[in-house]
């Protein structure tokens, strides 16, 4: 006859039971952690990332039209690269950007709209007048357009500096760099380079709570308060067409 041999069932007790439980949490808690942290660090990197891409956009399209301003040379209803007017290039002032508009031969303007037919004499010019507006984007009107349009988000603050030739006779080289208001108008036409700055802002939060923070764009300080990374960039161009 065969035997058969009983054992006793075991389990897991239920101190046994809390501690499993305890780790598994301990290890979700980790996971989601890093995760959280991982998530994070992308949000950040892409926003530097995105902030980065937008200010080089709009110096890149400053510096185009600057580079054109007047063209083509010598003629003389492009005698002014960069367009005289109370509305059209002025001061910001403060913590306000600065604005500037800016001439020369072309069939399309900034917005990409047909440029009136003879406005430079027998030619087609495009006005471009760029500023900041208040929802901190970089914006362009085109003298073929009715409103203004975004170029570039994320830009928080534009100073604008004229260089000077002061020389006599003139070099071609500026002698100093002033603000707008600095120049009399019998002095527009030493004007021989424009130096710009931007002062950039990532469009995604960087941190929890705000900070106060101040800084140097050229020769204006702007203050700044919010959870954002800002950085400031400089450029310098010659105007050619005035050389």
């Amino acid at each position: 006859m065969t035997q058969f041999t009983l054992t006793r069932q075991t389990g897991v007790s239920l101190i046994e039971l809390m501690v499993s439980m305890v780790i598994s949490l301990i290890l979700i808690l980790g996971v989601v952690s890093i995760y959280v942290t991982s998530k994070r660090s992308y949000s950040l990197q892409d926003g530097v990332s995105r902030a980065q891409e937008n200010v080089r956009f709009s110096m890149d399209i400053l510096l185009h039209d600057l580079r054109m301003a007047g063209y083509p040379k010598n003629n003389v209803n492009l005698s002014e690269p960069i367009v005289v007017a109370a509305t059209s290039t002025y001061d910001g002032g403060g913590n306000a950007s600065d604005a500037i508009s800016l001439q020369f031969e072309s069939a399309t303007d900034c917005l990409g709209q047909p440029t009136p037919a003879n406005s430079c004499g027998s030619k087609n010019c495009a006005v471009n007048k760029y500023s900041v507006d208040a929802s901190n984007n970089l914006v362009c009107l085109g003298n073929g357009g009715a409103t203004p349009d975004v170029i570039a988000e994320g830009i928080l603050n534009m100073q604008i500096l004229y260089g000077l030739d002061t020389d006599t006779p003139a070099d071609g080289l500026a002698n100093k760099y002033v603000k707008w208001s600095s120049i009399l108008a019998t002095e527009r036409d030493k004007i021989v380079s424009v130096r710009i700055g931007l002062l950039s802002k990532t469009t995604t939060e960087a941190a929890s709570t705000t900070v106060s923070k101040g800084y140097q764009v050229l020769d204006q300080g702007v203050a700044v308060t919010d959870n954002r990374i800002h950085n400031v960039y400089v450029n310098t161009v010659v105007l050619r067409n005035r050389l």
